[in-house]
């Protein structure tokens, strides 16, 4: 004003022209209304700005608070003299505000010039917990839910401001209301930062702006573009590399960087859910997810390296993933925080020199894809150096705001190329490990259409032969078959001539065993299964009485067939002259003469025969109900009243390999009891293959088959062991003679 009468002061004195009267009054005019509008925006600024303070209250020294939930606090006439100004004295020293927990009210003013209220404007927000706002006595915007009770509030968390717009802009004072409430819900873990308290009931910031800036500042999407940006190339990646590895799981490289690059992912996606997300305990689960991501990228790198240069992982990759897991475990469990911050310092210490390391021996050793990844790891510290050579080289050509500019995004450079340089790495070694294997791939189709080529010029050459043969073949053919045929009569005539020998020699067999009726007249409750591998046989029973004694025996001579046969009829022979001739009838004493008689009769001592034979052999007194009994690897069951008794045999066998030494065989006595059944036989039941899997039938389940059919009578045994072998034996070849004698006391 003073300035103002002093030009008016002047223009009284001065005698102006016209002309010069007109531009002093206009310049009056434009200094009146540029002081006006300078008075406006200084209202603005001066009422609304938002300082940063220490405390984390965001709030201006116009606000005024109140603690309590009232509605009519937002209206325009509501008289808010008695509240409590927060100014810069009370804001660090106000407890109540930064420990209240529950809903207070805040209130604040602004003015607007009437040269200035047809300019948009919006109240700028930002808040790290829950509030309503209202403009002029009218709700705004809500930024979270404002509960009475912590269960009801729903934190309004975010970094980037919300833009509000305001709905007047009249000239004159408008007012400002804001209905907060807080319960410390950002307590808690977050990753490995553990949140005691949370922001307190004040914890927002404000500002007016116009509408353009706002809508600017909106429009500015390079915050949110790079993350974006990263989680699509990575998740990428990710999927692409886990499929290669599904496919093909021998090269297990591709496992390894399909999770180093989803960690990437998840670390990518929680930047940028920080900075757009508005639900607080979404964005707190995130983070940690990002957080743990950020620890276990460097075990899986470390996987990559070790795949890589030596195929396998090394103990060394166990023993940091040992170490993430107690430093998880003393954290969330424990809560022991110098064991954690032991067990993570041990992790990258150790995880950053096992990676030089791996680096060295790989580079002097010339390992494949060392160069590619030692490369891509030192290329952002060579760009880095690169972008400081040019700045300084701009400087010194005069380009000093170029060279400013350039070193100003060097930090984003070295960021950007940092997280990108494993994964361009990797991308060239595995592209150059395809490519190799496809130039591998194509070298081998062209030897194999090569050696196909050469295998049909060979077949064409050989079906040019074989039909210049074709002719003499057909030639050879018909007197071959002549030949065939005259050889074929020969071998039937042949067949049929040691055929008729065989059965004749059947009946030879037969006439010496004894007659089965004597055995069945003497003991009437007993069978005998005798069932020939081919026609003649090894296996022979003997039966004789002598002084009271019923003498039987069941024997396996070596061999089968014709060879056995011979045995057995040898064997039948000599225990007729043991047992009738010399009236032996203790069964120790008739093996230990067997043995001899047959080493004698085949004159095992002068050459190199040694058939022999193994047999169960017993004696059987009636009246005084005794049993003796005496074998050569050939067993005695007895079954009595459900019980199973087994008498072993002597490891010892007739003949062969034992007539250099002394044999005595043991004899067993046992006293009978009415009802005992008692079992000689050879080892062909039990050693036939068959049933569903084809395997032998073993002398264990041959034994629980005798212990199931105790019920029945001899002759009934006898049908069921004929149609159980059968049935095991089913179209297998029979392998053995066999031969099982049941009786029963």
């Amino acid at each position: 004003m003073l300035i103002i009468f002093c030009l008016l002061t002047l223009d009284r004195f001065v005698q102006f022209q016209p002309i010069m009267k007109k531009f002093f009054y206009f310049f009056i005019l434009y200094f009146i209304f540029s002081i006006s509008l300078s008075y406006a925006k200084k209202e603005i600024t001066d009422t609304i700005s938002i300082r940063n303070f220490k405390s984390g209250l965001l709030l201006d020294d116009l606000w005024k608070y109140n603690i309590g939930d009232d509605r009519s606090r937002a209206t325009i006439n509501f008289d808010d003299k008695e509240w409590k100004r927060i100014n810069d004295e009370s804001r660090e020293s106000d407890s109540l505000i930064n420990n209240y927990k529950g809903i207070a009210w805040f209130r604040a003013s602004y003015f607007i010039d009437s040269t200035i209220n047809l300019v948009p404007l919006a109240l700028k927000m930002r808040t790290n917990g829950a509030c309503d706002v209202f403009i002029d006595g009218r709700m705004a915007r809500s930024l979270g839910v404002v509960g009475k009770t912590d269960k009801e509030q729903l934190d309004g968390f975010s970094l980037r401001s919300t833009i509000i717009p305001i709905p007047s802009t009249s000239s004159g004072r408008h007012y400002l209301a804001i209905r907060a409430s807080s319960y410390n819900t950002l307590s808690g873990k977050i990753g490995l930062i553990d949140i005691k308290s949370g922001p307190s009931i004040a914890d927002f910031n404000s500002e007016i702006i116009s509408m353009q800036k706002a809508l600017d500042d909106e429009n500015d999407i390079s915050t949110r573009t790079i993350p974006i940006f990263f989680c699509g190339v990575f998740i990428v990646l990710s999927i692409f590399h886990l499929i290669l590895f599904i496919y093909y799981r021998k090269n297990r490289s591709n496992l390894y960087y399909g999770l180093f690059t989803f960690f990437i992912f998840i670390i990518s996606f929680s930047i940028y859910r920080t900075i757009s997300g508005t639900d607080l305990q979404t964005t707190k689960t995130i983070f940690t997810l990002g957080f743990w991501s950020l620890i276990l990228i460097p075990l899986f790198f470390i996987g990559i390296l070790y795949d890589v240069f030596y195929k396998r992982l090394l103990l060394f990759f166990w023993i940091l993933s040992g170490l993430l897991v107690i430093s998880f475990i003393s954290f969330y469990f424990l809560e022991n925080r110098p064991l954690v911050a032991i067990s993570l310092a041990l992790f990258l210490i150790s995880g950053f020199i096992e990676t030089i390391r791996v680096f060295i021996r790989a580079w002097l050793k010339k390992r494949e894809g060392s160069r590619i990844f030692i490369f891509g790891i030192f290329f952002p510290v060579i760009g880095l150096i690169g972008i400081q050579i040019t700045s300084w080289i701009l400087r010194r050509s005069g380009l000093a705001e170029l060279a400013d500019k350039l070193s100003d995004h060097s930090g984003e450079f070295f960021a950007y190329s940092l997280l990108m340089s494993v994964s361009i790495s990797m991308t060239i070694y595995l592209a150059r490990d395809f490519a190799r294997m496809n130039r591998k791939l194509y070298e081998q189709i062209n030897e194999i259409k090569q050696l196909f080529k050469l295998t049909t010029d060979q077949e064409n050459e050989r079906k040019k032969i074989l039909e210049n043969q074709k002719e003499d073949l057909e030639k050879m053919v018909v007197l071959r078959t002549e030949e065939v045929v005259l050889q074929k009569a020969e071998i039937e005539i042949k067949n049929r001539d040691i055929l008729d020998n065989l059965l004749y020699a059947r009946r030879i067999q037969d006439a010496i065993l004894p007659e089965i009726h004597l055995i069945y007249e003497n003991l009437p409750k007993s069978f005998i299964i005798y069932m020939p591998k081919d026609i003649v046989s090894g296996d022979f029973y003997s039966f004789a009485q002598k002084e009271k004694k019923i003498i039987l025996a069941a024997a396996d001579c070596t061999g089968h067939g014709v060879t056995g046969a011979f045995m057995s009829m040898i064997g039948s022979s000599v225990l007729n002259q043991i047992i009738n001739e010399k009236g032996i009838t203790q069964p120790s004493l008739i093996l230990n003469n067997l043995n001899t008689g047959i080493a004698e009769a085949l004159k095992q001592r002068e050459n190199d025969i040694t058939d022999g034979m193994d047999i169960a052999l017993c004696a059987f007194d009636m009246e005084k109900m005794q049993l003796e009994f005496a074998g050569a690897n050939r067993p005695l069951w007895i079954f009595r009243n459900g019980e199973f008794i087994e008498i072993k045999p002597d490891k010892l066998a007739i003949g062969g390999f034992r007539i250099l030494k002394d044999a005595s065989f043991t004899n067993h006595q046992m006293q009978l009891q009415i009802g005992d059944t008692i079992y000689l036989f050879t080892d062909g039941f039990a050693d036939q293959f068959g049933g569903p899997l084809g395997k032998k039938l073993l002398s264990k389940r041959f034994r629980e088959i005798l212990l199931s059919i105790q019920n029945l009578s001899m002759l009934e045994q006898e049908k069921k062991l004929v149609d159980v072998f059968s049935e095991w034996k089913g179209s297998v070849t029979q392998v053995d003679d066999v031969l099982v004698i049941g009786i029963r006391v």
